[in-house]
């Protein structure tokens, strides 16, 4: 059964991940940062990301599918023991799992009984559609994304940041335009969601 750990921050997570995922400590993760290619920040938001899994106990190996070859994306979601997608813009990230298809991938893996942990953007994506997204990410950033279809792991709609000072604002913008039409799921930068055998439990840091 699929197991996923939603979260807005791994910063907020790192104290739960070892008690949400045991027997995972020295395992081989798959970190894709391809949300974070396309963002100012993101040179720093991926090595201190790398940081904090290295410091969980994982083996990290680095995946950007928007420049890897295919058989390297295989490979290295094929052996990853869990996979990690981090933050940044969900329309991009999105845009080059699809490209490369390592949307199906990244579903057969995570069906397989593989843990996945999504930060932010990576949360977004198991959405069945990311275009509530588009008020806090921009869309622009992916000129070859012909329609906003997520993964559809999930029959909710993560929205990260809640309270957040720099990203709160979009959030709460999420929350009021869309409650009503769609089954979102807010997460401050200290809460999770566990999904696993069809439930869902919210944990909070």
């Amino acid at each position: 059964m699929a197991t996923m750990m939603l979260t807005s921050t791994l910063r907020g997570a790192t104290g739960m991940i070892p008690h949400a995922l045991p027997g995972l400590h020295g395992g081989r993760l798959a970190y894709i940062t391809t949300a974070a290619a396309v963002e100012p920040w993101g040179f720093a938001h991926t090595m201190l990301t790398r940081r904090q899994l290295r410091q969980l106990g994982f083996r990290v190996t680095e995946l950007d599918v928007s420049t890897a070859a295919a058989p390297d994306v295989r490979s290295t979601l094929s052996d990853a023991d869990c996979i990690y997608v981090g933050g940044g813009n969900s329309f991009f990230l999105l845009q080059e799992l699809r490209r490369t298809g390592a949307d199906a991938l990244l579903a057969e893996r995570i069906a397989d009984g593989i843990p996945y942990i999504g930060e932010s953007a990576g949360s977004v994506i198991m959405s069945p559609d990311i275009g509530y997204c588009s008020i806090m990410d921009r869309t622009d950033r992916a000129p070859g994304l012909r329609d906003y279809k997520g993964l559809g792991l999930t029959d909710f709609h993560v929205v990260p940041h809640l309270g957040n000072p720099t990203m709160g604002q979009a959030a709460r913008l999420i929350v009021e335009r869309y409650s009503t039409e769609l089954d979102l799921r807010a997460l401050t930068d200290r809460q999770s969601l566990l999904v696993r055998d069809g439930g869902t439990t919210m944990l909070q840091s």
